[in-house]
């Protein structure tokens, strides 16, 4: 039952990320542009003081590949997560992780090429997986760090007389 279990948050992150390729174009921008002009507030204030010349247009397009980035990040933190038990080895656990990630973005973009307003863009899917690779890497990362500490804590000490 644990092991069932330990896959609801990456079906989760599937059905948010579905949800959100689901979106229309207009609905999308919207969505997105409330953050836009948060960071546009910010952006603005900065260049008072000449440290950046960034359009509009190139926040608009960073604020979104952001968040696919870090959406696949949580995304593969949950993939590796609920595979941990069932596959042995890290590396191959690693490896079937993103795979599995990358197939999930490669149909995504199919996905949203079927929405009005969107399109398929081989460089999501690329941003997607680089995403998925950082959030396998601070999993695993985070296990060996707990590994370590766990060790450390059963270790016996020596006494010195």
């Amino acid at each position: 039952m644990k092991r069932i279990l330990k896959f609801i948050p990456m079906l989760v992150m599937m059905g948010v990320i579905f949800f959100f390729s689901q979106m229309p174009g207009e609905e999308s921008a919207a969505a997105s542009g409330k953050i836009f002009n948060e960071v546009m507030k910010i952006v603005e204030q900065i260049n008072q003081t000449g440290l950046t010349h960034l359009t509009p247009d190139k926040i608009h397009w960073l604020i979104r590949k952001c968040a696919h980035f870090t959406e696949y990040a949580v995304f593969g933190w949950c993939t590796i997560y609920a595979l941990t038990d069932l596959v042995r080895n890290k590396w191959v656990a690693c490896i079937f992780s993103e795979t599995i990630v990358f197939l999930y973005a490669i149909s995504d973009e199919f996905h949203q090429h079927l929405i009005p307003g969107r399109y398929m863009s081989a460089g999501d899917v690329g941003i997607d997986s680089l995403g998925a690779l950082l959030g396998i890497w601070l999993f695993v990362l985070f296990h060996r760090t707990k590994k370590k500490s766990k060790k450390a804590v059963n270790k016996p000490r020596k006494v010195r007389s």
